[in-house]
């Protein structure tokens, strides 16, 4: 297991949040112990994050001396006790030093690749070139967001609050200890929306079940990530 050995910070500078509902059996087979789901209505969720990092740099470095970068993650939504957060499957990034530091200091499984997001007032697409992941989505900000058929939330402001994610990533080390890398957010200071898919493709799900739940456009923010700290 890997522990981070800065507390890192930097500014969200674009970020859509895509969240997808899976059988429970799914999201624990890809947990490990003693990681579990965190599950509503029978079941377990994901949540694809698509952002755009700039100036990470250690804590006390300017901001100049910061690295932007797309960042790409597959995340599942995990507990320990009553610690929840996510646990990350899976990251691409489109830096490859970013990449490798990653790798070293993290245990979110970097993998190089191009991220492409192109903006108008009405429309994003957004392409990752992976050559083991690739994906495609294109989101409509002037549709109304609806939930997916057979849903387990009620509204989209409740699937909203629900799929906000707690600010701590999950991991587990060889030895079967947790290890909990905390981020540091105004949460008044964190805006979401959602808004409406017009298409999406995620080699990433291929032979897994993952139903389209929400997506959330999320306003810039700074983020402080903390160093890893183990739990018991």
């Amino acid at each position: 297991m890997r522990k981070n050995p800065l507390t890192m910070k930097g500014t969200i500078e674009k970020c859509w949040l895509f969240a997808f509902r899976t059988p429970v059996a799914e999201a624990r087979a890809r947990l490990p112990a003693p990681l579990e789901p965190v599950t509503r209505g029978g079941f377990a969720f994901w949540n694809v994050v698509v952002c755009r990092i700039g100036a990470m740099r250690p804590r006390f470095a300017p901001r100049l001396l910061g690295m932007s970068y797309w960042h790409v993650a597959y995340r599942l939504y995990a507990r320990h006790r009553s610690l929840e957060g996510l646990h990350f499957v899976r990251s691409d990034c489109d830096s490859a030093v970013m990449s490798w530091m990653g790798n070293v200091t993290t245990d979110f499984n970097f993998h190089p690749a191009g991220v492409r997001v192109e903006e108008e007032p009405a429309r994003v697409r957004i392409a990752i070139d992976s050559p083991d992941a690739p994906a495609t989505a294109e989101l409509d900000r002037r549709a109304i967001p609806a939930l997916g058929a057979g849903s387990p939330f009620g509204s989209v402001g409740e699937a909203s609050e629900f799929l906000k994610y707690k600010p701590c990533g999950l991991s587990v080390g060889s030895d079967g200890t947790v290890n909990v890398v905390r981020i540091v957010r105004d949460e008044a200071a964190w805006h979401g929306r959602a808004v409406a898919v017009a298409s999406q493709r995620w080699s990433f799900f291929g032979g897994l079940e993952a139903v389209p739940e929400l997506c959330t456009e999320v306003q810039p923010i700074e983020y402080r990530w903390n160093r890893g700290q183990k739990v018991c």
